[in-house]
């Protein structure tokens, strides 16, 4: 094999936005969790090109590698938020958000006119002693709360810890009631998208009397409850770190350097991308490996593995709500698995041959020392839905041609992209976890390359434009992949819309260049305002801002 030791320090420093996961600074390769696009830089896209042409003559064979490297770091990404459960969790948050509101947003609209934002009229109406039954505070107030409570829950995924600042805030009602919220209103949203038949996913109405329990008990992570513990790391390390350490085992099985300590010397490892690596030396007591495909690497990833994976609230219901945060945090997962392996130390050389046979056995050995559902358990619920000649098989069928219904479009293209995931995950659990490790080098076979191939991110841009672009899909006309695109981006154009009428100060902000890559939208413009109006019965532009009040000065 043809080895190569030059790393380009462009690879190591991490971004800052929390929603967009980065491979480089500078655009080398991200993944933006909110608007579902794959984004590689010109040169990145130049030799990922090259590869996928086979025509790399001229190319230095270290550059071609690295940005391949980038390449399946930011797919990895992609994988985290549509074959994970708490990344699709997290990604179907942003629809959730206005799924559920829809209706009373369209109340409110009714009730109190174009005004902007929600948020300000109803704090302000409350100080003003507006009687709280009145139709139009009581509408705002469920869409406000929705909103942010889905946004608290998205800030305690990706970093625990916050729960310290949204403590001093008045609309915060403890991390069990943001987590639940999340959970019921993505689920209802998935459900009701979907048109998922009863009993086929967990049915959130169900766990009403659960949640009015924890409330009137005043329990750990609800209203005047104490504050259950929280992780020092949270999804955004966890996805980072896996995508980094999977990065790297691809480099040194395609000839790059083998030594861990060189990529640490050169910087892969900030802080964002190795604190979850560093905490899980910590609580294993165990020290930095030597090499690359160290046994210990293949436990920390297959760890991360079972981190962001939760069973219960999605896709299998709820059966301990006492211990919710534990099941489904994955910050909480990612402590507790690794405490577990502590406590069995011969796990840390568990992983040998990064076979299917291992993760299974080492799965099974955390998971039933945590008191967690095996990963396979979830990943048979869900393929065990294929076949029901109804909803599923109708999902799955828009899913094999993209002739999706233009109802609810992300949402239901990012569950059948998830059911698939899951289908072939349970036949192939080794790959997903360990894909650094099984797509170069000696364990490379043409199956693998299918198999990545066949889970690409759906969007991403060119090499000569932002613009978003669906990927070519074998089987899947044209027309369809140009209406699936329409259809998805339409429906995040409403959310947009609707979440900064329901918390955003000021007028509405068309920025759409995220989208086209040109600064000059006015035909997406205005599609925009008419689907608002088409849902809400206001005209956007129309509506009135309003200052939100200041405590303690007159109104």
């Amino acid at each position: 094999m043809l080895r190569f030791s030059d790393l380009d320090p462009a690879l190591l420093n991490p971004g800052s936005d929390q929603t967009v996961f980065e491979a480089t600074i500078n655009a080398f390769g991200t993944y933006t969790t909110e608007h579902f696009v794959l984004r590689l830089s010109p040169r990145t896209h130049e030799l990922v090109d090259a590869i996928t042409r086979q025509e790399t003559d001229g190319y230095d064979t270290a550059e071609l590698y690295q940005a391949y490297s980038t390449y399946l770091h930011e797919t990895i990404h992609w994988w985290q938020h549509v074959g994970s459960t708490a990344g699709l969790i997290l990604s179907l948050a942003y629809p959730a958000q206005v799924y559920g509101s829809m209706g009373f947003l369209a109340d409110f609209a009714r009730e109190v006119g174009a005004v902007k934002p929600v948020k300000a009229w109803t704090d302000r109406s409350l100080i003003d002693g507006t009687p709280t039954l009145d139709p139009g505070l009581v509408a705002g107030n469920v869409a406000v709360n929705n909103a942010l409570d889905i946004n608290y829950y998205k800030q305690l995924a990706f970093f625990p810890k916050s729960v310290l600042e949204h403590e001093r805030l008045p609309f915060f009602l403890g991390v069990g009631h943001s987590y639940l919220k999340a959970y019921g209103d993505t689920v209802s949203a998935i459900n009701g998208s979907c048109d998922f038949a009863d009993g086929q996913f967990p049915d959130p109405e169900s766990w009403d009397a659960e949640t009015r329990r924890l409330h009137a008990e005043r329990s750990e992570g609800f209203p005047y409850g104490p504050r259950p513990p929280y992780a020092e790391i949270g999804l955004r390390h966890i996805f980072e770190g896996q995508a980094r350490f999977c990065q790297i085992q691809f480099l040194a099985s395609a000839g790059g350097p083998e030594l861990l300590q060189i990529y640490r010397d050169d910087g892969c490892f900030a802080p964002l991308y190795g604190d979850a690596f560093e905490l899980f030396l910590k609580l294993t007591a165990t020290q930095w490996p030597e090499r690359c495909d160290d046994p210990l690497v293949g436990l920390f990833l297959l760890i991360c593995d079972l981190a962001i994976n939760p069973t219960r609230g999605f896709p299998l219901d709820i059966e301990h709500f006492d211990d919710l945060i534990s099941d489904v945090d994955a910050g909480a997962r990612f402590t507790l698995l690794c405490l577990a392996a502590a406590e069995a130390p011969e796990l840390a050389k568990g992983v040998q041959t990064y076979s299917a046979l291992e993760y299974d056995y080492i799965a099974g050995r955390l998971t039933d020392r945590c008191g967690y559902d095996h990963p396979r358990t979830a990943l048979e619920a869900v393929v065990g839905l294929l076949g029901d000649g109804g909803p599923v098989d109708a999902l799955m069928e828009e899913h094999r041609t993209f002739g999706f219904k233009a109802v609810n479009t992300p949402v239901r293209v990012m569950v059948a992209h998830y059911i698939a995931f899951c289908r072939d995950k349970l036949k192939r659990p080794e790959f997903f976890c360990w894909p650094g490790m099984w797509l170069a080098g000696g364990k490379a076979t043409p199956e693998e390359g299918a198999l990545l191939v066949d889970h690409l991110s759906l969007f991403q841009d060119r090499v000569d434009t932002e613009q978003i672009f669906p990927r070519a899909m074998p089987g899947r006309s044209d027309q369809n992949i140009k209406m699936l695109v329409q259809t998805f981006f339409t429906g995040m154009l409403v959310y947009d819309l609707a979440l900064q009428w329901t918390l955003r100060p000021g007028p509405f902000r068309y920025d759409f260049k995220w989208l086209t890559g040109k600064s000059d939208n006015a035909a997406l413009i205005a599609l925009a305002k008419r689907q608002f109006r088409q849902y809400y019965g206001i005209d956007p532009d129309a509506c009135e801002p309003i200052d939100p009040p200041v405590i303690g000065t007159p109104v």
